[in-house]
């Protein structure tokens, strides 16, 4: 069944969060090949990425992505923050894309003891919903696990890490074949074409993940709902500039159905691209705040208890 405009756009926007190099971001053109071999294999690379960025106490960066889903291609523009370390961490995502001649936006707000999501989707009424963020940790906190912010999984986006534990959930989720050592061109300051080397990984689903995604015990490629990707690949930084390792670039694959004799075609459902970081400067931490005013304010405490594994409880 074809999905209404506005729904795709609730969707397309939901996805995009669902994700996620100073000066203008490469444009991505052909890669220039390097014979750099890495000195570790992808899934000890992107671990590395994922401890040097869980690092960083302070990054801006501006972003734009693009979304193929439902029949629909959609892209959009938008920013990310990130400001301190470890579970107390501040986040912001802004995501942004227009619906004919009105905007639509995404905005996340983790702060320190409250989390924000407000969607604007146009013809659909501003929703605003809030988590308690120290509710949410008793609730997902084992019987057996001490208290304290430890008891956060990490496997989820702005809500509970931000881009470290995007990138951790990669690793979890995904095998990472051997990288790959590329060069992209990026526009220098005075509008000279530059080389910025990088590391290209793919991945694909790791067999017990997989699995559990299918509800098959040996699934075969292809298996999975038109919505969710095949496969995987993360560009990261290979220079040895501000920020190493940083991963520049994330896009979700789909496979379509094999023909005998003919390659299957890729199709790539989301992309996300980051540009113009800076790991440090000067970040307001009242951009954490969020005053919801005379707003109807949904509590979603327990609905993201049971969402990410607990029980859910009554408040």
């Amino acid at each position: 069944m074809r999905r209404s405009f506005p729904s795709v756009m609730v969707g397309a926007l939901c996805l995009g969060s669902w994700l996620l190099a100073p000066g203008p971001w490469p444009l991505f053109q052909e890669p220039v090949a390097s014979g750099q071999e890495p000195a570790a294999g992808g899934q000890q690379l992107l671990a590395e990425a994922v401890r040097r960025l869980d690092g960083q106490t302070a990054i801006s960066a501006e972003l734009r992505y693009r979304v193929n889903a439902f029949g629909h291609d959609l892209a959009g523009t938008g920013s990310y923050l990130q400001l301190g370390a470890g579970p107390q961490r501040l986040l912001r995502l802004e995501l942004r894309m227009q619906v004919g001649e009105q905007p639509a936006t995404l905005l996340e707000i983790r702060g320190t003891d409250r989390y924000w999501i407000r969607r604007d989707v146009p013809p659909n009424p501003p929703t605003l919903g809030r988590v308690n963020l120290v509710q949410l940790r008793r609730g997902l906190r084992r019987p057996d696990q001490p208290g304290g912010d430890d008891a956060l999984p990490r496997g989820a986006w702005i809500i509970l890490g931000g881009l470290p534990r995007l990138l951790e959930a990669l690793e979890n989720h995904f095998d990472f074949a051997a990288p790959r050592a590329d060069e992209v061109f990026v526009a220098g300051s005075g509008g000279e074409r530059q080389a910025l080397p990088i590391w290209v990984l793919d991945g694909k689903w790791k067999p017990d993940r997989l699995a559990a995604l299918s509800g098959r015990q040996s699934p075969a490629e292809g298996s999975l709902p038109e919505q969710l990707p095949d496969r995987v690949e993360i560009v990261l930084d290979r220079s040895d500039q501000s920020l190493p390792l940083f991963p520049y670039r994330v896009s979700y694959w789909k496979s379509a159905p094999q023909t005998a004799g003919i390659a299957a075609a890729q199709r790539e459902l989301l992309s996300l691209e980051l540009f113009n970081v800076h790991r440090s400067g000067q970040i307001d931490s009242r951009q954490f705040e969020y005053h919801a005013g005379d707003q109807e304010v949904l509590d979603l405490t327990a609905a993201y208890i049971q969402r990410l594994g607990g029980p859910a409880r009554q408040r």
